[in-house]
């Protein structure tokens, strides 16, 4: 009791001397002033200065050591109160519910009889697992097929009925076809699109493409978790109420950051918007009454509405996307009032399949799906093999800020199918397949809508349009491994297996699918075809480069003010795709670097933006094409980050099948981390340079050969921003770990940033300068981007700056 007494009265006395402290304080500051300036005026007054600050100081001393004397006796007293109230316990603290099932028991009589013993309802998941109803089970294997090969599409049905991949529905599953344990283990382990936990009520996908990534992706992926509650290493909230699951790329770059919520795309998305999405997961109403709303389309809206097509100089033709703004190709009519299916009919009436591969190599098509591979050539291959042959489009664009063939397979799905029919009867082939990315719903749908079409009308089957050449089409479904873009690969996961790459030769022409001759094609470059045959060959390669002929779709994103599909002559430069097409980059913001190729590409600085784009002058300066995808970034962009992101990507999408990539990509990421948390050494800058030089030159197949990549030209280009990182710096003042925020005397104390802080790390003090806690804050960038008087800046400790921000920039 005198602990407690001696406590209370020490800590009252401590607020009495602070309040009468702070009373007097502005009066005995006055005086002193006043007695500063008599005594400047008139040396008679100086004995009075002194007196007065000779008082002051000793009133100050005895201040000082009353609240020493306070304090420690207030320290010693509350220790007291600590030891007189603590007791022994009395019984030891049960172990966690993990552990302690963990735990060897003795053998326990049971009480009575098990099988009347009644089942706690409430008992958790982790002891039972719940009941599924397999009932469902055995029409969707009759509806998808009992083989072995059919295990992908059956997984996609078991997800779609039960949201996941249930234990007891897999066992099922094995039962009823002719799939093994081992297969179905290793399939569904493999692919990122099945999950194998229960899903949450509400499921919402963040998608992490490079434009996504730039646009600040993975600060919303954070706070959105953050706001539901869900653990770190965790996809779904204790509760089951949302699931919170990454998407490599939706393909929808121009409205970045991008969210899904149940199949509708939450575009445009910022930190500040989540309490809606939040609200909306946790089944309560929550509407702002002003301010900025983020745009919303369903993904089934027409490709014309979320995906421009952007202009650029008059005159030039255009291959694959002709048509597209008045929605021509909508509907398979509208694709044979355009002139659909005459390039067909003219192959199977009046050329030979020799012919045929001959105008295609006149044209000098390359492949456009990254290689660059001459496509004659891969033709004549194929058709030079004997017995069932097989034509695959490779729809599976996996790479992050890429979004052109989904486009076209929305857009012109017919004239996908028409090139492959072209492409069967060049090579003496009767089956087809088209593989699209599972993250593409709506090509998907309308690939398969077209392909029974096409069926009924007699452009697939046998006798197509009066003649011998026999085809069919199937839509294959992927299930998310980026991998899978790869021709081995993909041919694999068509087989139902794993998709790992395959050492070569042989090559999928000579030995693909079911072992047979395969001729793999991009999905544009099969788009290419009937306008090739219809216009002549010549007229295709007059545009473009000597080495690179034709057009190329591009899609841009990132930092440029329109974003969308470009379709240009090979040979275009960059900078007039930014510029002239895209319309450059925000005002105020410099137009610093592009990253072109996905993450097998390279980022390349504005210094080299007008160097022609083709296969053979991106690849001297260390970059490839790629698919096309163009994300374009301005000093607010990190490229050690930006290096950071790609490695994350590649390594997780690496098969692990070859050590350079799978082991090589992991030590590159924690490297750059490292160097990206300000904990970098000058060794680890030579060691990323070799490694990645080890890593390239090691690697099986394509990803592992280009990984490095966007390392290596970042490191060439960019070296002044790694040595930053090494003094503890991020100047583009993008890397959390070396940035600070700050409020400075422009804050007019509207309280707009305290109101969207997700962390409460900000006191709102009206009309007054706002101070951050910087030991609270999670640099989420709410508050700077939602500040109207751009108050707020970001500070690296070695290079304050601040950064002004143009409204709706980028």
């Amino acid at each position: 009791m005198a602990a407690v007494v001696a406590l209370v009265v020490c800590v009252g006395c401590l607020l009495t001397d602070h309040l009468r402290w702070a009373t007097h304080r502005t009066t005995e500051v006055q005086a002193l002033s006043e007695a500063e300036a008599a005594a400047q005026q008139d040396a008679a007054s100086a004995p009075a200065l002194e007196r007065l600050v000779e008082r002051q100081t000793s009133q100050s001393l005895r201040l000082r050591n009353r609240e020493r004397v306070l304090g420690i006796t207030a320290v010693a007293a509350a220790a007291l109160l600590v030891v007189a109230t603590r007791r022994p316990a009395g019984t030891k603290p049960p172990l966690p519910a993990t552990l302690d099932r963990c735990m060897p028991r003795a053998p326990v009589e049971p009480l009575s009889d098990p099988a009347e013993t009644p089942v706690d309802p409430n008992r958790g998941d982790d002891q039972t697992a719940p009941e599924v109803d397999l009932i469902p089970l055995r029409e969707i294997v009759d509806r998808v097929g009992r083989e072995a090969h059919r295990l992908i599409p059956l997984l996609h049905a078991v997800q779609a009925e039960y949201r996941y991949l249930p234990p007891a529905a897999l066992d099922e599953l094995c039962y009823l076809t002719e799939v093994t344990p081992t297969q179905l283990a290793g399939v569904a382990s493999f692919y990122a699109r099945f999950r194998t936990k229960p899903c949450g009520k509400h499921l919402v996908e963040v998608c992490r493409g490079t434009a996504c990534h730039v646009a600040g992706a993975d600060r919303v992926l954070e706070e959105l978790k953050r706001g539901l509650g869900i653990a770190p290493g965790d996809d779904t909230d204790p509760t089951g109420q949302a699931t919170v699951e990454t998407v490599g790329c939706m393909g929808c770059c121009n409205l970045a950051p991008a969210v899904s919520q149940h199949g509708e795309l939450v575009a445009n998305v910022s930190v500040e918007d989540l309490p809606e999405i939040i609200a909306h997961c946790l089944d309560k109403s929550k509407r702002r009454s002003g301010g900025y709303r983020p745009f919303r389309k369903k993904t089934a809206a027409p490709i014309e509405s979320g995906t421009p097509l952007l202009e650029g100089p008059s005159g030039l033709p255009n291959v694959v996307t002709a048509g597209w703004r008045a929605g021509a190709h909508s509907t398979l009519e509208d694709y044979e009032r355009s002139g659909g299916f005459a390039a067909l009919a003219r192959c199977v009436s009046a050329l030979s399949p020799e012919e045929i591969i001959d105008q295609i190599e006149q044209s000098g098509l390359r492949g456009r799906g990254g290689g660059g591979f001459p496509t004659a050539r891969k033709w004549r291959v194929v058709s030079q093999q004997s017995g069932e042959k097989y034509v695959v489009a490779n729809g599976d664009e996996g790479d992050p800020g890429a979004y052109m063939d989904r486009s076209i397979m929305e857009s012109a799905p017919a004239g996908v199918l028409e090139g492959m029919l072209i492409a069967a009867r060049a090579i003496g082939a009767n089956r087809g397949v088209v593989y699209v990315r599972n993250e593409y719903p709506v090509a998907v749908q309308r690939m398969r809508e077209t392909v029974d079409q096409m069926r009924s009308k007699g452009y697939l089957g046998k006798g197509i349009l009066g003649s011998s050449l026999e085809f069919d089409v199937e839509v294959v479904e992927g299930a998310g491994a980026f991998i899978c873009g790869e021709e081995t690969a993909l041919i694999e996961s068509v087989m139902g297996r794993r998709g790992t790459p395959r050492s070569k030769p042989p090559y999928p022409a000579e030995s693909g699918l079911w072992g047979r001759p395969t001729l793999v094609n991009n999905v544009e470059s099969l788009a290419c075809v009937p306008w090739i045959l219809r216009h002549g060959a010549s007229s295709f390669a007059a545009l473009g480069t000597e080495s690179s002929k034709g057009t190329k779709v591009f899609s841009l994103a990132g930092k440029v003010r329109r974003g969308g599909l470009v379709e240009a002559p090979m040979g275009v430069t960059i900078r007039q795709l930014i510029e002239e097409y895209g319309g450059g980059v925000a005002v105020g913001r410099r137009f610093k670097a592009v990253q072109i190729g996905g993450p097998s590409g390279g980022c390349l600085p504005a210094e080299l933006s007008d160097i022609p784009i083709d296969y053979d002058a991106l690849r001297q300066q260390g970059a490839i094409m790629g698919s096309g995808g163009l994300v374009v970034l301005d000093d607010t962009d990190c490229m050690v980050d930006v290096a950071r992101y790609f490695l994350e990507f590649t390594q997780q999408e690496s098969c692990g099948h070859c050590t350079f990539c799978r082991v090589g990509t992991r030590k590159l990421l924690d490297l750059l981390e490292r160097l990206c948390a300000g904990k970098g050494t000058r060794r680890d800058l030579s060691e990323i340079e070799s490694l990645a030089v080890s890593v390239a030159h090691g690697s099986l197949c394509g990803l592992g050969k280009t990984a490095p990549n966007p390392v290596l030209t970042t490191f060439r280009h960019f070296r002044d921003e790694y040595e930053a990182h090494l003094e503890g710096r991020c100047p583009a003042g993008r890397c959390k770990s070396l940035i600070s925020y700050h409020v400075t005397q422009d804050c007019v104390g509207c309280t707009l940033c305290a109101q969207h802080c997700p962390v409460a790390a900000i006191e709102p003090t009206p009309y007054r300068q706002h101070v951050i806690d910087l030991d609270r804050c999670t640099r989420c960038d709410a508050c700077r981007t939602t500040c109207p008087e751009q108050a707020i800046v970001t500070t690296s400790p070695a290079s304050p700056r601040r950064r002004k921000t143009q409204p709706n920039a980028a």
